[in-house]
């Protein structure tokens, strides 16, 4: 349920890092369609850049992917030849999601807070 007075600033950044409660946080403030919005036009820019960069093995690689067991190097299968590169990506890609999802969450929770002043 949207809230009926003021919103808590810390307790709507800390919404930011938990699953599903940035959601909850957009909602409280009446800007759930605008978030969904942005983060979906943040994500998907995102998550191009990061299989351009570190792309999934190929089917050609399936001797690297399938160890002399006959089971699956998951290691490979899930980073990639580049684990560096793949966590880095995956880190960079968190921390811009996180700084806008606190930035908007934020801004709204101020401009909804200065409606009741």
């Amino acid at each position: 349920m949207p809230a009926k007075g003021k919103v808590s600033l810390t307790r709507q950044t800390i919404y930011c890092f938990i699953p599903i409660m940035d959601i909850y946080a957009a909602y409280h403030v009446k800007r759930l369609r605008w978030y969904l919005l942005i983060m979906i036009c943040v994500g998907i820019p995102m998550s191009i850049i990061s299989s351009a960069v570190n792309p999934m093995p190929d089917e050609s690689d399936m001797d690297k992917l399938i160890l002399e067991n006959q089971e699956i190097n998951w290691e490979y299968a899930i980073l990639g030849e580049n684990p560096e590169v793949t966590i880095a990506t995956t880190i960079i890609y968190h921390a811009v999601a996180f700084a806008v999802a606190v930035y908007l969450i934020r801004r709204w929770s101020k401009k909804w807070n200065m409606q009741f002043d």
